[in-house]
């Protein structure tokens, strides 16, 4: 019988779910955490990540102070 994951901590989810409850697909909530564009992941162990339920909705709704979102990624300027 295959190890099945453990649950995330209660009022987290990870990644798979995260997306689910966003209404998006997983590699969209993968690029938005490269980017620096969507909601804030905290990295659980080599390749998880796990998302605090309240700072997804907070990130849907717009709210939240400049530390608790991710930034949008910056380019560099042109020369």
């Amino acid at each position: 019988m295959p190890n099945k994951p453990k649950p995330p901590p209660k009022g987290w989810l990870w990644s798979e779910d995260a997306a689910d409850y966003l209404g998006v697909h997983v590699v969209t909530l993968y690029r938005w955490r490269r980017d620096g564009t969507g909601p804030k992941g905290v990295r659980h162990g080599l390749r998880r990540y796990k998302y605090k339920i309240s700072d997804l909705d907070a990130w849907m709704n717009g709210e939240g102070t400049e530390d608790d979102r991710a930034q949008p990624a910056r380019t560099p300027a042109a020369a």
